[in-house]
């Protein structure tokens, strides 16, 4: 479902995306600090080697398996700016059950909240809500932030239900994204099962992952989103990976992921001179730490879909093209650290650099 814009949404509904996308902003920050600043701190404490992103690992389609790290932390969120209807409660499992409160916390184990238990807890505006939420990412599957349909004139959102399941299977995933595509009509098997087997895999390809080398989280995350695609309003799902080392992003934007990298010092002169910075400011304001020859840096990645990773603009049935990516990268910054609130994002060109030139930034 195409979503509607902020222009074309009346004066209510402008505010609730307002208040939405600043949430999800500060959600996002949030996010990544737990994410990635904080096992990076935790490796320098303990003087172990962090286990950085490599250049391989954020170009789509990368088939290679990678070691579990045990200092990352997984995660996954599904944020969604409207209340997610029962009907859907099939696919995306949420249900008293495992709704946010005080009995259903009280049988998970380790969770010890630093105040006593209120309903308000869960609010996002409260100082509580990321205590909580901190609380609860270590519980498998996934956490549902939506906004609370008892307070329908305040537009207020809430984390409403841990233990989230996705039970939406991959099958039915690439089908839907398939029909969007316009690769199929009716079917995923309308073709054969051959062509149904590459549109499965491809799927994964469009979330910016290779089928063979996807774990549970992962593959829960890119079908949730797909699936939540095709309600009204806007829906975010992050899904940080002990794979693959890094936060990933779906949203109405696309496909994005942070991880942190080892910057080439040769790299970050020649783009500190380019930006008119100096060395000790990019220190202090880009800078998680540094070594002899690299600086420790937060790169943001955002990905684009191809020609062939987007609906026809005739809209008519198309044949597949297996060998046609269907998503690309499209930007690449250094983001500044959380303090640094004066500092822009730095543009880059790191994943594709050719090995060795110092030139290239």
């Amino acid at each position: 479902m195409e979503k509607k814009s902020r222009f074309e949404l009346g004066h209510t509904e402008k505010i609730r995306r307002s208040i939405y996308v600043f949430l999800r902003d500060e959600l996002e920050l949030k996010l990544k600090s737990i994410a990635l600043e904080e096992p990076y701190r935790r490796c320098q404490d303990k003087g172990v080697p962090y286990p950085y992103v490599d250049a391989s690992d954020l170009r789509p389609k990368k088939k290679e398996f990678s070691r579990e790290s045990s200092l990352a932390r997984p995660f996954l969120i599904m944020f969604v700016e409207d209340t997610i209807d029962a009907a859907h409660q099939k696919y995306i499992r949420f249900s008293d059950t495992n709704k946010v409160r005080k009995d259903n916390l009280s049988l998970v184990p380790d969770v010890r909240l630093h105040r006593p238990y209120s309903s308000m807890i869960r609010f996002f505006e409260r100082d509580s809500f990321f205590e909580l939420l901190d609380q609860l990412l270590d519980v498998d599957y996934g956490l549902l932030i939506q906004r609370d349909n008892r307070f329908r004139k305040h537009n207020r959102f809430s984390l409403t239900h841990f233990h989230v399941k996705i039970d939406w299977p991959i099958m039915e995933a690439a089908e839907s994204l398939a029909k969007e595509l316009r690769y199929v009509s009716k079917s995923l098997y309308e073709q054969g099962e051959r062509y149904a087997e590459i549109l499965q895999q491809k799927l994964f390809e469009f979330y910016g992952w290779h089928h063979q080398a996807v774990g549970g989280r992962r593959s829960g995350a890119l079908s949730a989103f797909q699936y939540l695609k095709n309600m009204s309003g806007l829906s975010t799902v992050y899904v940080s990976s002990a794979e693959a080392k890094s936060l990933t992003r779906y949203s109405e934007k696309g496909v994005a992921r942070y991880g942190v990298i080892q910057f080439d010092k040769g790299l970050a002169r020649a783009l500190i001179e380019s930006s008119g910075l100096t060395e000790e400011s990019f220190r202090q304001g880009y800078a998680l730490g540094e070594s002899e020859g690299f600086f420790d840096v937060i790169l943001f990645v955002t990905y684009k879909h191809t020609e062939w990773g987007k609906p026809p603009e005739d809209g008519k049935l198309r044949i597949l093209k297996p060998d046609y990516s269907w998503l690309a990268i499209d930007m690449e910054m250094i983001l500044p650290m959380p303090h640094a609130v004066s500092f822009r994002p730095l543009p880059v060109k790191w994943v594709y650099r050719l090995e060795g030139d110092k030139r290239r930034v």
